[in-house]
């Protein structure tokens, strides 16, 4: 093959390879959970660190979240301000009080303390 084919070929591999690699990598820091139960319901005084936040524990073995950023792999958070976040809030509540199982969506974003952020819950 000629040099300048091979120029033309590897251009476009090359991008794939990166991409698919960029694209890969942001996938898999995001995504649902398996089903688990709650195993803890943490929110700090008013005066505390992380007071704005609702950091959960959950039962769960599968966690899609990048565990070098999110290191406590059954660690969840939650802010509680818009509607979304209080109806999330209130299915937490009602998940807890009746022990059902839930598995949570986490975004890929992570606290500094190794939670994974929560936006999504579905609940048996």
């Amino acid at each position: 093959m000629k040099k300048r084919n091979r120029q033309k070929l590897m251009g476009p591999l090359l991008a794939t390879l990166i991409l698919g690699g960029f694209i890969s990598q942001a996938n898999a820091a995001a995504g649902w959970t398996d089903f688990g139960t709650i195993i803890e319901l943490n929110q700090n005084p008013a005066n505390g660190p992380g007071n704005e936040l609702l950091f959960m524990r959950i039962s769960v073995t599968t966690n899609p979240s990048d565990p070098g950023a999110c290191q406590n792999r059954d660690g969840f958070y939650l802010p509680v301000t818009t509607d979304l976040q209080k109806r999330l809030f209130a299915m937490l509540m009602f998940a807890k009080a009746s022990d059902k199982r839930i598995r949570v969506y986490v975004t890929g974003s992570c606290h500094l303390w190794g939670y994974a952020e929560m936006q999504g819950l579905v609940m048996e």
